[in-house]
């Protein structure tokens, strides 16, 4: 005899999913255009309609919920963080700036309340550990520069070290200024691509610089 599959389960399992997801974008509206700081159990409670003992019991508390986010703001970051650079420079930082760019678009509030929670939880300040996000935002800016250097785009007149870490800088200053609202997605990919063409023109051979000022001409 077959065993009876509990369709009501089933059903308040699926409705407790929907739900949960439905108060979770509604906390990512919230410390999106609020900040992390402002956020509150309570209002997440007010504005999705339900009681605050409903949100410790489907999330916990603040923290938790900074947690989760965090969780699937480096989960959805993998395909960036596996980026192969070409190597050719100015087409490099414009291809590696669009698929930023194209990751964000239509998820806003969620990478904006995701990154503060990031900032906020410390896990830019690890800098140690070999998968953290600074290491590996590292790596892709020296993918970056090594690449250029080999095949005589870069000079090598400034070490590379030096030019991983502007890179890096780049998309720090950049991603700042759009996740606290200074900036909006499309200033975001013309800021991050201008600053790093720039750091590429501080050591580009002569066609490259030329190839460089003609692309800053016509962002």
């Amino acid at each position: 005899m077959k065993p009876v599959k509990a369709h009501g389960n089933i059903t308040r399992q699926a409705n407790k999913k929907m739900r949960r997801e439905r108060i979770f974008n509604i906390a990512k509206q919230l410390i999106a255009h609020k900040g992390l700081d402002e956020f509150t159990i309570s209002e997440l409670a007010e504005e999705a309609g339900v009681s605050t003992p409903t949100i410790h019991n489907l999330f916990g508390k603040k923290e938790d919920i900074a947690d989760e986010l965090v969780a699937e703001l480096i989960l959805s970051l993998q395909s960036v963080m596996a980026f192969k650079p070409i190597n050719d420079p100015v087409a490099s930082a414009e291809i590696y700036v669009n698929s930023i760019v194209s990751i964000y678009k239509g998820k806003e509030d969620f990478y904006r309340s995701a990154y503060m929670a990031a900032e906020k939880t410390g896990v830019f300040e690890d800098r140690e550990s070999i998968d953290s996000f600074y290491k590996q935002s590292i790596k892709i800016a020296d993918q970056c520069v090594t690449p250029a250097l080999k095949e005589g785009f870069l000079l090598g007149n400034i070490s590379k070290e030096i030019l991983t870490r502007q890179l890096y800088q780049c998309h720090r200053i950049g991603r700042q200024d759009w996740v606290y609202g200074y900036i909006d997605l499309d200033q975001y990919h013309k800021q991050v691509l201008e600053a790093m063409l720039m750091v590429y023109a501080t050591d580009a051979s002569p066609e490259c610089h030329k190839r460089i000022s003609k692309k800053l001409k016509s962002i």
